[in-house]
Parts: C-alpha cells; sequence; structure tokens
C-alpha cells in the first residue's frame, strides 16, 4: 500500500505537531540548567509518543515513520540546523526498517521498538555533532549558538562514558514509558471500539 496525498497530509500535519511539542520541551528543560542536556530530547519522546502511535496506526503504510521524521530534519534545516537532517532521516530509516512490513504498523511491540531507538538516535545529536564537526566545526556551523569554550563543553559532556550513560538511561526509559502512554491515548481515543468510530477515521 502506497502513500496517498490525503496519507502524506496527516503525516505532515502529525509530524509538524511531533516537532512542535519536541521543540516546546527541549526549550523547558532550560529550567534544569547544566543538567538540561541530560534531558533535552527525553521529555520530548514521552510527550511525542502518542502522535507517533496514533500516526502508525491510522496511516499503517511504508514511508509515514520516514516521513515523520524528515519533516522535523527539514524544519530544523530552515531554522538553520542543517545537520539535524541527515540525522532525522537516519531515525527515520532505523525506525521503518525496525517496524518492518506495512502489517507491522499496528504491530504495538514493533512499533515501540521503533520508537524507543529512533528516538535514541535523535536523542544523541550533540554527540553526532562533536564526534562529525568537531569543537572548531561546531562553532563554525552554529556561531550564534557556540563560543570555543561552549563547543568544549558539549565535548566534555557527550565523550565523558559517565555522561552518556545517564544520558541513554534517561532517553530510554523515557522513551519506553513514552510508548505506554502512546498505547494508552491510542486505545482510549482514537481506536475503534464497537460502533465508537476513531477521531481521524
Amino acid at each position: 500500500m502506497k502513500l496517498k496525498l490525503k496519507d502524506f497530509i496527516i503525516v505532515s500535519l502529525l509530524g509538524v505537531v511531533g516537532f512542535v511539542i519536541s521543540m516546546v520541551s527541549g526549550m523547558a528543560t532550560q529550567l534544569f540548567g547544566a543538567y538540561g542536556v541530560f534531558v533535552h530530547v527525553s521529555i520530548g519522546s514521552f510527550l511525542c509518543a502518542p502522535v507517533y502511535f496514533v500516526m502508525c496506526n491510522k496511516i499503517p503504510k511504508r514511508g509515514a515513520i520516514f516521513i515523520y521524521y524528515f519533516l522535523s530534519g527539514i524544519i530544523y534545516s530552515i531554522m538553520g540546523f542543517v545537520p539535524m537532517l541527515p540525522i532525522m532521516a537516519v531515525s527515520g530509516i532505523v525506525g521503518e526498517l525496525l517496524v518492518g512490513k506495512a502489517d507491522n504498523y499496528k504491530n504495538m511491540g514493533r512499533l515501540s521498538l521503533s520508537y524507543v531507538i529512533s528516538q535514541l538516535i535523535y536523542s544523541l545529536h550533540g554527540f553526532f555533532f562533536i564526534l562529525f564537526l568537531g569543537v572548531e566545526g561546531l562553532v563554525k556551523t552554529f556561531p550564534n549558538l557556540f563560543t570555543l569554550e561552549a563547543a568544549q563543553s558539549v565535548r566534555d559532556t557527550f565523550f565523558n562514558p559517565m555522561n552518556m550513560a545517564v544520558i541513554l538511561s534517561i532517553e530510554i526509559i523515557a522513551a519506553v514509558l513514552g510508548t505506554l502512554f502512546g498505547k494508552y491515548i491510542y486505545k482510549k481515543f482514537f481506536d475503534k471500539t464497537g460502533d465508537k468510530r476513531s477521531i481521524l477515521s
């Protein structure tokens, strides 16, 4: 089954909703000060899960997951964060591969695995920036965001094994809890039960 124009529009709209939730929650982590880096994506991973589960169950077609993540990459690029595009593209590709065939788009177990790993890749964007751009490259790419000292601080954070263990643990826990939240929201408000029709029917 191929994505139709209606499907593409719905996936795109839900992708924008997911992006907005992720951005707002990411900005909220500034309240944690220096510790915000440890939960920068985690809050969004929890809150965006319902959007992901509703989308996959309502548009159970190959390509929906990729578009969902790739759209975020495009928006990031428009905002000036071009290096986010390949990271989000990889998240989408991995998500599609983990779900597998289109029939699995309604397999809650496969969707959960897909979501957790895709969000985990997304959460490591800071690490990938430093890994591929380096400290000086990060400053040149994002001159309005990073001084040399700030970029070095980012490097020290992500290249510290203990910090990485904490970041990965928090992200995995948040994403897993998000899948439980996502499944609950989908079944409660969007799943068809008897004569009840879902909101996106």
